[in-house]
């Protein structure tokens, strides 16, 4: 039986202690990059979930057509649950998490190594409101002299905050660790001007385009003139604020003529 020299066997000890001191280092980190893709694809959907807030509250300003409420529920459904889960994916107006009180639907990118979910409870994502102003130098300027010019007025814009609450797991030492809060804000501001249709648009816009103010004999003369360098000019004074052609949209304004 061969005997292998006292400094060897010290070398392969040696070794062995080295791996089980690496092992221990590095499995950690592994562990720690797979959590670090989870949880940055939760905070990119947080930003996209706050953007559609905010732009849905641009669109429409008054909570009496669209309460905050319901933004939130669609924006947690449409964000928070597999894209499948509710109709097979059909989006819907009235989708909500309400009754989800579980970790149905939730996406299996959003789950710890163990499959339990991070995101426990989509029902508790907060979104929450801020007023927020149109900013200053040029476009407060700006839009202050064409609202005033239409007689109208430009509220604010809001800033649509979403916070959302993960079970941690990047914390490994402590037996019952606080959790993680990721949150996005986006602000947006728009407004219809108090429009109530298309003519009310054209007669708000007419106020705010000088050429709608140019005689008719006046406009004629101006656009020979101008068809003399470009034969398919615009038209002096016309307003066509639907640039969606009616044949592709029930209730569109006629745009072949000018108003």
């Amino acid at each position: 039986m061969a005997l292998h020299p006292p400094c060897l066997r010290i070398q392969r000890g040696q070794s062995i202690a080295e791996f089980l001191v690496g092992l221990a280092v590095l499995t950690p980190l592994f562990f720690a990059i797979a959590y670090a893709g989870k949880y940055g694809d939760l905070q990119q959907t947080t930003t996209q979930a706050s953007r559609y807030a905010a732009l849905g509250r641009a669109m429409e300003p008054s909570e009496g057509r669209l309460a905050g409420s319901t933004i939130e529920d669609q924006m947690r459904t449409r964000f928070f649950l597999a894209g499948d889960y509710l109709h097979n994916g059909r989006i819907q107006s009235d989708d909500s998490v309400a009754g989800l009180t579980t970790d149905k639907g939730q996406a299996e990118l959003w789950q710890d190594l163990s499959g339990n979910p991070l995101l426990s409870r989509p029902d508790k994502i907060t979104l929450q409101w801020g007023d927020t102003g149109l900013g200053s130098g040029g476009v407060e300027k700006a839009m202050g002299v064409m609202t005033k010019s239409a007689g109208k007025s430009y509220p604010g814009g809001q800033v649509a905050r979403v916070e959302v609450t993960l079970a941690n797991k990047l914390d490994q030492i402590n037996a019952s660790p606080k959790p993680i809060v990721i949150a996005a804000a986006t602000a947006a501001a728009g407004n219809g001007l108090g429009s109530s249709g298309s003519q009310g648009t054209r007669d708000a816009a007419a106020t705010i385009v000088p050429t709608s103010h140019i005689p008719g004999a006046l406009t004629g003369f101006l656009e020979k003139a101008m068809g003399l360098f470009e034969p398919e000019g615009p038209k002096i004074g016309c307003i066509k604020p639907d640039v969606v052609a009616t044949n592709r949209l029930d209730g569109a304004a006629d745009n072949s003529q000018c108003k």
